[in-house]
């Protein structure tokens, strides 16, 4: 038996099994949405209120207080300038180098998962296309098999494969939806953390009194606590 003989075997054992596939993935699809979803929703955060809050704190170099503050503070975006903070006595450059070590720790953590609702949007409908191909090869050979008044027969047999073919695309639109929304919100958390972080720099280079800030480890807060 030749190869094409071994792969016709194959695919006439139909695409139901591409239907199962799909549906699988679809609740994974949805499970990860939920699931990213509760973590942007915890990490909501009031920029405007509270810079306006952390600000005065920074220019009068009440560090211990801003530090404080940004502990009580809903969001993601305090932690980076958390982390700042608690670098200030070593000078400028620690903490810029702090802060940005904590941004790219906060993209990664923020982006796990996401790979999957874009790869998953990106290939469903290849998936589904190619159970429509296994449908259509077991419908031709049913064809091939009827003397007469085949037809019906195997235009019913095509409408059924391209079943799979809608379904990967009930699957993909959804996950490449989620997949662009996440990634906004991600890329609009890491844009105001480097605001803060600016923001910080800015009155380091300013000459005044640095109080006794302990180097700690930088703890998740209750309020943005990523898993």
């Amino acid at each position: 038996m030749d190869l094409t003989k071994i792969m016709l075997n194959l695919a006439l054992g139909g695409g139901a099994w591409v239907l199962g596939l799909l549906i699988l993935l679809s609740i994974a699809s949805v499970a990860v949405m939920l699931e990213r979803a509760r973590i942007f929703y915890r990490g909501r955060f009031a920029e405007e209120t509270f810079v306006s809050e952390i600000e005065p704190l920074l220019a009068a170099g009440a560090w211990s207080e801003a530090a404080a503050r940004c502990e009580t503070a809903p969001g993601f975006e305090p932690q980076v300038l958390l982390a700042g903070l608690r670098q200030v006595q070593r000078g400028r450059s620690a903490a810029e180098e702090t802060m940005e070590a904590e941004r790219i720790r906060l993209g990664q953590v923020l982006e796990k998962r996401l790979g999957f609702l874009g790869s998953l949007g990106a290939n469903a409908p290849f998936i589904g296309l190619f159970g429509t191909v296994l449908g259509i090869i077991h419908a031709f050979k049913d064809l091939s098999l009827t003397e007469g008044g085949g037809g019906p027969a195997v235009m019913s047999g095509i409408a059924e494969a391209l079943v799979a073919t809608a379904v990967g695309l009930l699957v993909a639109i959804p996950a490449v939806m989620a997949y662009n929304f996440f990634h906004r919100r991600l890329h609009t958390i890491l844009e105001r953390s480097q605001r803060l972080s600016r923001i910080l720099l800015t009155y380091l280079k300013s000459p005044v009194a640095v109080e006794d800030v302990p180097t700690i480890p930088l703890p998740l807060r209750k309020t943005g606590r990523l898993s």
